[in-house]
């Protein structure tokens, strides 16, 4: 079994600014995000591996700031580990998530992916034991 990302990342729209410390300025679509990370596509620019302070605005009209490192591009996609967020932001993506814990499309995921079956670990690789309760009808 392999091991999987410690949040759940779910998808957003929205404009995306990265800006590092060289004063790179880049413009792209935020496609998903997670208190971990973001990852980002139609980029305005090549995107050189840093440190970027990114702020993205949904189409809900939710701005969201976070601290970040690119972990990986490729022609399309750029993927970022979350290295600092403020607790305004942090709220907004928690309840993006639990939003889309309650859609279709999240049960899909579960049953695509075989995700009730993966091990889960934190940042310093401990394994987390994650566990569901259920609710019983009356």
């Amino acid at each position: 079994m392999g091991y999987k990302r410690i949040y759940v990342r779910v998808p957003v729209s929205g404009e995306a600014i990265l800006s590092n410390s060289n004063k790179t300025i880049i413009k792209a679509r935020a496609i998903d995000i997670s208190q971990g990370g973001v990852a980002i596509t139609a980029f305005s620019d090549t995107i050189p591996n840093d440190e970027y302070q990114i702020e993205i605005l949904t189409e809900a009209g939710q701005r969201i700031e976070i601290a970040a490192r690119l972990v990986r591009v490729d022609e399309s996609i750029a993927g970022f580990q979350t290295l600092q967020i403020n607790q305004d932001s942090q709220e907004i993506i928690k309840n993006l998530v639990f939003e889309y814990q309650t859609t279709p499309d999240f049960i899909k995921q579960l049953d695509e992916f075989n995700l009730l079956e993966q091990r889960v670990v934190d940042e310093e690789g401990n394994e987390i034991e994650v566990t569901f309760e259920k609710d019983s009808l009356p």
